[in-house]
C-alpha cells in the first residue's frame, strides 16, 4: 500500500486536476471486477501516467486499481488539505462521509418520501375522527395509557424524576421507549397531546428509516438509483408500513431507526485502517454506534435479541479479515469503542431510572466481552497464519462454551435465555407469534409475499447471490447487509413480528436487483458489482457513489411501469393490513356511547370495565374508563363467555368485574351454537330462541349500531319474580323494548316445574303480564337485583323434589336454592339431596327467613356412616340462618351437631339459648324440629320433645340462610316457619313428610 499511496500522493500534488479523473477510475474499478481502457473517461497519455507509476495494473486483457484503499486514502488526504487550507487551518468538523445530493438527486429522493408518507397517512381521516384521535389496532392504547398517566405525574417537560418511578411493565419493557414519547407530549402540552404524539410519531420513524436505508444503500452499492429504489420498496412492505403507519404507535416503530442507524454505522466504520483510526469521522461513528446500541437495548426488552445481529456481524467479519491478511483487532477497535459507550449509557440508565433487568440492561457488556474475544481470537489465527475455517470453528466452540458458562455461573442470564428461547420457538397464540411462513404449503409460497410483497422475489435470491459474492470476494460493506438480512430472515421465520425488522434489508437487496432487473430489461445501466461487460458506461462519481441525472420521459415511464409490476402485491396488501388494523366506525361509536353512558351515571372502574374481544380491548376501556394497560382478563374470558351456555354462572362469574359486554359479529370462533352466549345475546337480544332456547335474566341490552354489527350490555342483578302456576306448564312474557340504535320484542319463556313454582329474572324495569298477574318492575329494583315474591313470606317450604335445573326450589317463598354439584337421591317420597362437608346451599336474606319474635325450623336428614362426626367432623351445620359462630355467639337460629349430638340454637349475638339432643350419626333417618315460641326455644326429635331452654330476645339480621355448612349427610323436606308451632302441628307435619321413614332410600 506505501508504493501506491506515494505514487498517487507525488501524482496528485504535481497534476492536482487529475484528482477528478482518479476517481472517476477507482469508481469504475468498485463496481467491476476487471475492466478496459475504453470503460474509463481518460486520454491515452493520462491513462499510460497512472500504469506506468503502477497505480493501475494489467490483468490479462484488463486492468485494475492496484490499491483501490491507497489511492483512496491519497484521494482523502488531499481532500482535508484542501479543506483545511480554504478554511485558513481552523478546526473543522469531522467528515460523515455521507454522499452529497445535487439538485436532481434531492428531488429524486424528495419524490420517494412523499411516496413513504403518502402509504403511511391516507388512513388519516380513519385516525382523526373529530375530537377523538383514534389509534389503529389494540397495543398503542397502551402505550398512550402509560403516556398519559407520566404527563399527568410530571410537573414540566424536564421533570425526569417521574422516569425513575415507572411501573414495572413499563419499567422492565420499553422504558425508553414510553419516556422519549411522553416528553415529546409534555413538550406539546401535555396529557392532551397524547393523541397528536402517538398518531404522528410512527410516520416520523418511517421517514427517519426512510432516510437512513437510502444513505444505507448508497454507502453499500455506490449507486444512488439503488438507494431510491430502496426507500420505494421500503414505502410499500406491509410489515414495515403498517407498524409505521399513522396511528400505529407500538413499540416497533422506535426500534426500527436504532436497528438501521446500526447498521449504517457498521457499514461506514466497515473499510477503517491503521491511519483512520484516529480521525475524528471514525470516533465520530464509533459514538454513534454507542448511541445506537443503547438505544436499542434500552427501547424494548427484547432488544438484545436485535442487537445479536452485531455479534455475528463481527463474528462474519473477523473470518473475512482473516481470509484477507487483515488485522480483526483494527477493523473492529470502532466497534468496541461504540459498545464500551453503550455499556456506559445503558449502565446509567440502569443505575439512574432503575431501566430494564440486570440481564438486559447489561447486555451490551456481555456482547463487548464477546466481541474483544472473536477480535483477539481472529489476529491470533491471522498472525500465526492458520486459514479462516480455524476461526470459524473457534467461534463455535467459543459460542457454545460461552453458553455453557452462562448456564453454569451466572443463572439469572440463563432464565431469562430460556425464557427467550421458549418465546422464540414454542410461544403460539396470536398471529403475530407465528412463523412468516405459517400456513403450510400456501404458507411457505404466500406467506412472505404477504408480509413483504414482491419485495421478497427479488430480495431473497439477491441475498444469496450477494452472500455468495462477498465470500469469494472481499467485499466488506455488503458483510453488514449479507448478515442482517440472514439473521432477520431466521428470526421471521421463527415469529412473525420480526419481520419489521428484517424489511430494510429487503429493501435494500429488492433495490439492487430491481436496477439490475431495469438493465436487464435495456431501461437503465447496470449497478456496480453487477453490471454486465457489455453494457458498462462511465458515469460521474462522488467519492465512489454512482450519481444520477434526470432521466428522459420514455425511462420514467419506463421504469414507473416496471415499479408498479414489482410493488403491486406490497401496495396492495398494504392497505390490506391498514384496513385490518383500523377501527371501524361502529366500534367507535360504541365506545364513544359508552364512555358518555357511563360518565352521565358516574360509574367508576371497575363499573364501566368493557369486556371485548381482545383485540379491541384495549381501544374501548381507553375511550370509556381510560384504563387501557392490560387486555389479559378480555383475553381470557370473552371468548369463553360467548362459548357458555350458562348466562346465570357467567353473570355470577363477571359481575363484579364487568360493566359493558360488547358483542359483534362473527366475535366467537365456531359455529354459534343457538344455546351459546353469543346467539342468546347478539342474535337475540337475551329473548328465547325460536326452539326454545333459554333467554337470559342479567344482561340488559342499552345500545346498537346502526346496521346491528356491534351492541353494547350492561350487567344488572335484575329483578327475580317467583310465582305458582299450573305445575308441568309453560308461560311466556314479553316486552318491548327501545334502545340506542335498536327497537326489539323482550320475550322470554318460564317453565313452571311440578310443585306449581316458577322463577324469572327480567333486566328492564317496566309492567310484565305473567300468568295473568301484572307485574311492576322499577329501575331502582333492577339495580338493586330485588326478589319478587309473589307466594307471599310466610316462611319457606324445600321439598328438594326438582333436580332437572340443579335449583333447589322454595315452594313457599321463592328463597331459592343453588345445588351446584351437590347429588340428588330417590327418597319414599320424591327426592333428597346429599352434600359432602365442603358443599353448601345458599340464599340470600329474605322477610320470609325472618325470626323477629318467634320461628320453627324442621327437616329429615340422615348422616353419612362413612363419616367419623365425634373427630373428623365436629361441628357441622345442617341449616343456619346467620354466619358461622361458636354455638354461644349465634346471631339467627341453627340446628347442627356437636361431636354427634344433634344441637339447637337461637340468639342474638351476645347470647344465645342452645337445646340438645341425642346423638344422630348413627345413619339413620331422623326428624328436626327447632322451635321458639318468643321466651322459650324446644328441640323435638323424631316428633319428641327432647330439651327447652328459656330465652327473650329478637332475632333479626341480614345474613344468609345456608343449608348444610361442613355437614357431609342427606337432607329432605325442610321448612321454616315465622311462627312457633304446637306439638301437635309438629307431629302432623313430621307425618305428612313420609320421606323420613327409617326404610327411607
Amino acid at each position: 500500500m506505501t508504493d501506491v499511496r506515494e505514487a498517487t500522493d507525488d501524482l496528485l500534488a504535481e497534476k492536482p486536476d487529475l484528482e477528478s479523473d482518479l476517481r472517476e477510475v477507482l469508481a469504475v474499478d468498485e463496481r467491476a471486477d476487471n475492466w478496459t481502457f475504453e470503460e474509463v473517461p481518460l486520454d491515452s497519455g493520462t491513462f499510460g501516467e497512472l500504469v506506468s507509476q503502477g497505480i493501475v495494473v494489467k490483468d490479462g486483457d484488463e486492468y485494475e486499481i492496484a490499491d483501490p484503499q491507497a489511492v483512496q486514502a491519497s484521494l482523502d488526504g488531499e481532500s482535508e488539505k484542501a479543506t483545511k487550507h480554504d478554511s485558513g487551518g481552523g478546526p473543522t468538523m469531522p467528515d460523515l462521509s455521507l454522499p452529497s445530493v445535487s439538485r436532481v438527486e434531492a428531488g429524486a429522493l424528495g419524490t420517494v418520501l412523499a411516496f413513504v408518507l403518502l402509504m403511511r397517512t391516507y388512513i388519516y381521516p380513519s385516525v382523526f375522527r373529530g375530537e377523538y384521535v383514534v389509534l389503529p389496532s389494540n397495543d398503542p392504547y397502551y402505550y398512550r395509557y402509560w403516556v398519559d398517566q407520566l404527563a399527568v405525574n410530571a410537573t414540566g417537560v424536564f421533570d425526569f424524576s417521574v422516569l425513575s418511578g415507572l411501573p414495572t411493565a413499563v419499567e422492565k419493557g420499553e422504558p425508553l421507549t414510553v419516556a422519549t414519547l411522553w416528553w415529546l407530549t409534555n413538550l406539546l402540552g401535555g396529557a392532551d397531546a397524547s393523541g397528536l404524539v402517538l398518531a404522528w410519531y410512527p410516520v416520523v420513524s418511517a421517514l427517519v428509516v426512510s432516510l437512513l436505508v437510502y444513505a444505507l444503500a448508497v454507502r453499500v452499492t455506490g449507486d444512488r438509483r439503488v438507494g431510491l429504489a430502496s426507500v420505494a420498496f421500503l414505502a410499500v412492505s406491509p410489515a414495515f408500513a403498517y407498524r409505521t403507519g399513522l396511528g400505529f404507535a407500538d413499540h416497533h416503530a422506535f426500534d426500527y431507526p436504532w436497528l438501521v442507524l446500526t447498521a449504517l454505522t457498521l457499514v461506514v466504520l466497515a473499510d477503517v485502517d491503521r491511519e483512520s483510526l484516529q480521525r475524528p469521522r471514525t470516533l465520530l461513528w464509533s459514538a454513534i454506534l454507542g448511541v445506537a446500541v443503547a438505544g436499542q437495548v434500552l427501547a424494548w426488552e427484547a432488544g438484545p435479541l436485535l442487537v445479536g445481529a452485531l455479534g455475528v456481524y463481527v463474528a462474519s467479519r473477523a473470518i473475512a479479515d482473516v481470509r484477507a491478511d487483515r488485522s480483526p483487532l483494527v477493523t473492529t477497535a470502532p466497534v468496541l469503542a461504540g459498545l464500551a459507550l453503550a455499556s456506559v449509557l445503558s449502565h446509567l440508565a440502569h443505575a439512574g431510572f432503575g431501566w430494564h433487568t440486570d440481564v438486559v440492561a447489561y447486555s451490551p457488556v456481555l456482547l463487548l466481552v464477546g466481541v474483544a474475544a472473536i477480535s483477539l481470537l481472529g489476529e491470533a489465527v491471522r498472525r500465526v497464519g492458520m486459514p479462516a475455517y480455524v476461526l470459524g470453528t473457534a467461534e463455535v466452540a467459543g459460542a457454545l462454551s460461552g453458553l455453557a458458562l452462562i448456564f453454569s455461573f451466572l443463572p439469572s442470564y440463563a432464565s431469562v435465555l430460556n425464557y427467550q428461547i421458549d418465546f422464540l420457538l414454542f410461544r403460539t397464540g396470536i398471529a403475530e407469534n407465528r412463523s412468516m411462513f405459517a400456513g403450510g404449503p400456501s404458507g411457505i409460497l404466500l406467506g412472505p409475499i404477504l408480509e413483504l410483497g414482491f419485495a421478497w422475489v427479488l430480495a431473497l435470491p439477491m441475498l444469496g447471490w450477494a452472500s455468495w459474492r462477498v465470500y469469494r470476494r472481499d467485499h466488506t460493506e455488503w458483510v453488514v447487509v449479507c448478515v442482517y438480512g440472514w439473521y432477520f430472515l431466521v428470526l421471521a421465520t421463527l415469529q412473525r413480528r420480526f419481520v419489521g425488522e428484517f424489511t430494510p434489508f429487503v429493501a435494500i437487496l429488492a433495490g439492487y436487483a430491481f436496477v439490475v432487473l431495469g438493465a436487464k430489461l435495456n431501461i437503465v445501466t447496470g449497478p456496480s458489482f453487477a453490471r454486465s461487460r457489455a453494457n458498462k458506461q462511465s458515469q460521474s462519481a462522488d467519492g465512489g457513489v454512482e450519481s444520477i441525472g434526470l432521466p428522459d420521459r420514455g425511462t420514467i415511464v419506463a421504469l414507473a411501469v416496471l415499479f408498479l409490476f414489482v410493488s403491486s402485491a406490497g401496495a396492495v396488501q398494504t392497505g390490506v393490513r391498514n384496513e385490518q388494523v383500523k377501527i371501524d366506525d361502529d366500534k367507535v361509536d360504541a365506545a364513544v356511547w359508552m364512555g358518555s353512558y357511563a360518565e352521565d351515571r358516574g360509574l367508576e372502574y371497575p363499573e364501566n370495565y368493557v369486556l371485548s374481544k381482545w383485540g379491541r380491548n384495549r381501544m374501548y376501556n381507553y375511550f370509556v374508563n381510560d384504563e387501557a394497560k392490560s387486555y389479559t382478563f378480555a383475553e381470557r374470558n370473552y371468548e369463553k363467555f360467548l362459548s357458555s351456555h350458562d348466562p346465570e354462572a357467567e353473570y355470577n362469574r363477571l359481575s363484579d368485574r364487568v360493566g359493558f359486554l360488547v358483542t359483534k359479529n362473527l366475535d366467537l370462533n365456531g359455529e354459534a351454537l343457538p344455546e351459546s352466549n353469543y346467539a342468546r345475546l347478539h342474535k337475540r337480544f337475551g329473548s328465547v330462541g325460536p326452539n326454545g332456547e333459554r333467554g337470559a335474566g342479567h344482561y340488559r341490552a342499552v345500545y346498537a349500531s346502526e346496521d346491528g354489527s356491534v351492541k353494547v350490555f350492561t350487567l344488572v342483578p335484575g329483578v327475580s319474580i317467583t310465582g305458582e302456576a299450573k305445575p308441568n306448564t309453560t308461560l311466556t312474557i314479553e316486552k318491548k323494548i327501545d334502545i340506542e340504535g335498536a327497537s326489539f320484542m323482550y320475550e322470554r319463556a318460564i317453565s313452571v316445574n311440578e310443585l306449581g313454582v316458577y322463577e324469572v329474572t327480567v333486566p328492564y324495569p317496566g309492567t310484565y303480564e305473567i300468568g295473568g298477574e301484572t307485574v311492576e318492575v322499577s329501575e331502582r329494583e333492577v339495580r338493586a337485583g330485588t326478589q319478587m315474591n309473589l307466594l307471599g313470606d310466610s316462611g319457606a317450604y324445600w321439598p328438594f323434589d326438582d333436580p332437572t335445573d340443579d335449583t333447589a326450589y322454595d315452594v313457599r317463598s321463592g328463597n331459592h336454592l343453588t345445588a351446584g354439584s351437590a347429588k340428588w337421591v330417590e327418597s319414599r317420597h320424591g327426592n333428597a339431596i346429599v352434600l359432602n362437608k365442603t358443599q353448601k346451599l345458599q340464599t340470600d336474606d329474605s322477610p320470609s327467613l325472618d325470626a323477629n319474635e318467634s320461628v320453627t325450623m324442621a327437616m329429615w336428614f340422615r348422616t353419612n356412616q362413612s363419616v367419623d362426626y365425634r373427630n373428623d367432623v365436629k361441628y357441622p351445620r345442617i341449616a343456619l340462618k346467620g354466619e358461622v359462630t361458636p354455638f354461644r355467639k349465634t346471631d339467627g337460629y341453627q340446628i347442627a351437631m356437636a361431636r354427634g349430638q344433634l344441637i339447637g340454637v337461637v340468639g342474638n349475638g351476645t347470647n344465645a339459648a342452645k337445646v340438645q339432643g341425642p346423638r344422630v350419626d348413627d345413619g339413620k333417618w331422623h326428624h328436626a324440629t327447632l322451635m321458639w315460641n318468643g321466651t322459650e326455644a324446644t328441640l323435638y326429635v323424631d316428633g319428641q320433645a327432647v330439651d327447652r331452654a328459656d330465652w327473650t330476645g329478637t332475632i333479626g339480621n341480614d345474613d344468609s340462610f345456608v343449608v348444610g355448612h361442613g355437614y357431609p349427610g342427606t337432607i329432605d323436606e325442610m321448612r321454616v316457619w315465622k311462627r312457633g308451632l304446637s306439638p301437635e302441628e309438629i307431629r302432623e307435619f313430621r307425618s305428612d313428610e313420609s320421606s323420613g321413614s327409617e326404610t327411607g332410600q
